[in-house]
């Protein structure tokens, strides 16, 4: 064999091997990218009505929260300002405030509406309020609403009832609160004061 046979074979095995090693990588791509897909959408499918919930929830937080860091950015300070109240200036701002006359919709208007639309209100008042998520095991939870009032502290509210309400990490919300106890555990896991 002469020099250009031996250099013509080895480009032939060099080439060889390229091939099989590309076609390997596309093959392993091709399989991955199929079990990826196939696992991912099982998962998905396994997630349960709360996780699904929870993750759309979070979601919609961050959508929310970039809309108005972008809409800050885009038209700066408005001039609008808020303040914490008095306690009193707080109990007014209830007694005025007719979130709590709606009535409690499963799926249309729940917990979380009452805090918003009170939340919402009181800020359109001037007058700074909290969301508060509450998590209880189960993956479920309940919200209500806080006002740091500058004579009496954080003070949280039940907006559906317009109530000042306790909120301790281990106890039952509806037993530290006299409510009626809801059919599934409502033991407070931990809570959010969201701003």
């Amino acid at each position: 064999m002469d020099n250009s046979q031996k250099v013509a074979t080895a480009l032939g095995m060099f080439l060889a091997i390229v091939m099989l090693c590309y076609g390997s990588a596309y093959l392993s791509y091709v399989y991955g990218q199929h079990n990826g897909y196939e696992t991912g959408y099982e998962a998905a499918q396994n997630l349960s009505h709360s996780q699904r919930q929870e993750a759309e929830k979070d979601a919609g937080y961050q959508a929310g929260y970039q809309a108005g860091y972008e809409s800050g950015l885009r038209e700066g300070s408005s001039g609008y300002s808020i303040g914490n109240p008095t306690y009193q200036e707080m109990m007014e701002f209830l007694a005025q405030d007719t979130t709590n006359s709606k009535g409690y919709l499963e799926d249309e208007y729940v917990c979380t509406d009452f805090s918003v639309q009170v939340n919402n209100n009181a800020e359109a008042h001037g007058i700074r309020c909290a969301v508060v998520d509450i998590f209880y095991p189960e993956g479920y939870g309940h919200a209500i609403v806080a006002f740091e009032t500058m004579d009496r502290g954080l003070t949280f509210i039940e907006p559906q009832f317009d109530e000042e309400v306790s909120l301790v990490v281990g106890k039952s919300y509806s037993q530290i609160n006299d409510y009626t106890p809801p059919p599934k555990d409502d033991t407070i896991r931990r809570f959010l004061v969201a701003w």
